[in-house]
């Protein structure tokens, strides 16, 4: 069996595509949600660990900074 991934960048066509692909006898479609627990298998927490140490910063920088 072969996999084959798309990346869809119109959410709104997503069904339509999905009851497409369910209707071809020869096509078993899985899906899998977008979501946080993709984004912890890509990193290692612990490398962060300490990264605001000895820095002279503060939560209203942060955020005055975000919003520029």
């Amino acid at each position: 069996m072969q996999r084959l991934i798309i990346h869809i960048k119109d959410d709104a066509k997503l069904n339509a595509l999905i009851t497409l692909l369910k209707e071809i006898s020869f096509i078993e479609v899985e899906r899998e949600e977008k979501g946080a627990s993709g984004l912890a298998r890509k990193g290692d927490l612990r490398k962060l660990f300490g990264i605001w140490e000895n820095r002279d910063i503060s939560l209203v920088d942060i955020r005055q900074k975000a919003w520029r």
